[in-house]
């Protein structure tokens, strides 16, 4: 019976040295966590603290047609042109995994190479995968001008 009781009482023992690193490493972690967490916000910072999208130029408002206009903004293909008088600009990306779309003018349809997905002139999926109409630009005429800037909306 008595070594049924030793064999119980040995384990993993702490000791006085032991216990102290855990404790002072304690705060060391937690401030290495804090500061990971700060530096994280600085990478990735709320929307109030980006910077607004450009507002660029495209093209003289009397060259904009029914046919659509190729052009790049802030980095990617977009695509401008005129339905039913209004002006639609678009970013050419797919939501479903960023691939080009391309305009056919048979359809009035912007698709995709990739996997197949299809939008309307509207921009608004009509088929396929992608989960997300495409990227609208809000286009207009400023001084003969036609200027486009993305606003969420």
């Amino acid at each position: 019976m008595e070594n049924q009781n030793q064999n119980q009482n040995k384990g993993p023992k702490m000791n006085r040295r032991k216990f102290l690193t855990l404790t002072a490493s304690l705060p060391v972690v937690l401030g290495g966590v804090g500061s990971l967490s700060l530096l994280g916000g600085t990478l990735n910072p709320p929307e109030s603290l980006k910077p607004l999208p450009p507002k660029m130029a495209v093209a003289k408002e009397m060259d904009i047609t029914d046919a659509p206009l190729e052009f790049v903004y802030d980095g990617s293909p977009a695509m401008l042109f005129s339905k039913d008088g209004a002006l639609l600009a678009f970013s050419r990306v797919c939501s479903h995994l960023g691939c080009i779309v391309a305009w056919n003018a048979d359809t009035a349809q912007f698709e995709c190479p990739c996997h197949g997905g299809v939008y309307n002139a509207d921009g608004d999926v009509i088929k396929g995968p992608p989960p997300k109409p495409l990227q609208r630009l809000t286009a207009w005429v400023e001084e003969g001008v036609v200027m486009v800037q993305y606003k969420e909306v």
